[in-house]
Formats: structure tokens, C-alpha cells, sequence
């Protein structure tokens, strides 16, 4: 691919012409969907990542500096970030809860026998879930479905059924609360 040909047609997108980024994907999209594949190894989630990267692109293109990359080196960097984030997104999805379990969050050790490496992870779960315990029910559900399962804000808007602002709220004085909770136990 001819860099200084992207680098311009980089420019031009940064000038929000649309011409630009129809003739840049055409030059890339093949290239970048390899790249998204051999991270994500599927055919959909590479067309996924491959669409929100352009619209990355397409968004961030002013901040493109030939000067301190290749347009293609930068486009990868942006495609592979975007195939890194919804692998991690697919597993945090995969260990969530499902259903009617998310009103019944629970975090208590399996009573089975573990081995002893594994007893200061114990200690510091079941210190973490006598802190929770004390706190506003809201903090700690919050707390729970976001660190614990890997729900987004946006996600937890819906799931609380309270506003973004409300949420991040919760989630930074629920964080507050913990942290000076196990700074208590630990003293």
C-alpha cells in the first residue's frame, strides 16, 4: 500500500470528506480485516472490529501525524486495539451472570477444599464481602456487577435503572467506601 497516498486520504478525513473514506477503505480494508482476524479468529467479530476501527478512524484521523508513523502502521494500531478490547469484551461476557441471577449477586467461597496458595485470595474475598456488606446496597451491587462481571456503566444504567452520572457516582463512593473499609482491616 502506498503510505503517503493513505496519509492523504488521512488528511482529507480529517476534513471530514466522505470521498476520502470510502477510497481509504478500499485501499486498507483488506489488509486491516487480516489483521483484525488473526486476533479475533472469527469471520463476524473481524467484521465488527473492522467497522468500529474505521469509525475510529474516521473520527480520530486529525490526530494522525505522519511525521510519527506510517498510515499504515497507525490504521493497525487502531484496528488492533479495537480486536484486543472485544476479546476482552466476549470474556467478561462469558463469566457474567445471567438472568434472574443478577438480582442475586453472590460472592461467597465454594465450601470445597483449596489449595494453599489460593487461602490469601480466600482471606481477601471474604474481607471484601464483609466491606460490601456494610455499605449502601447500591454501592455494592454496583460494585459487584461492574468489577466483579465486567459491566460497562452504560450497561449498569440499565440494570439499576438509574441515570450515568448516579452510576459513576455509586461506583466511585462505592470504591471510596472499600478501599477505606480493607485499609481498616488491614491496619
Amino acid at each position: 500500500m502506498d503510505n503517503e497516498l493513505l496519509a492523504s486520504l488521512l488528511a482529507r478525513c480529517a476534513l471530514k470528506e466522505q470521498k476520502a473514506l470510502e477510497k481509504l477503505y478500499g485501499l486498507s480494508a483488506v489488509y486491516l480485516h487480516a489483521v483484525a482476524y488473526k486476533i479475533v479468529r472469527s469471520q463476524e467479530s473481524s467484521n465488527e472490529v473492522l467497522q468500529d476501527a474505521f469509525v475510529q478512524i474516521w473520527d480520530n484521523a486529525g490526530s494522525f501525524s505522519p511525521a510519527q508513523s506510517q498510515a499504515t502502521t497507525w490504521m493497525s494500531s487502531i484496528v488492533r486495539y479495537r480486536a484486543i478490547d472485544k476479546i476482552r469484551r466476549e470474556q467478561k461476557h462469558a463469566n457474567r451472570i445471567g438472568g434472574d441471577e443478577e438480582e442475586d449477586l453472590l460472592l461467597t467461597t465454594p465450601a470445597k477444599e483449596r489449595p494453599l496458595e489460593e487461602l490469601e485470595n480466600i482471606e481477601l474475598n471474604h474481607k471484601t464481602q464483609a466491606c460490601l456488606e456494610t455499605m449502601h446496597e447500591k454501592f455494592s451491587k454496583s460494585i459487584k456487577l461492574a468489577y466483579l462481571y465486567g459491566y460497562s456503566r452504560e450497561e449498569l444504567v440499565d440494570i439499576l435503572g438509574a441515570n450515568l452520572n448516579t452510576v459513576k457516582s455509586w461506583l466511585r463512593r462505592g470504591s471510596l467506601k472499600l478501599k477505606e473499609c480493607l485499609q481498616n482491616e488491614y491496619k
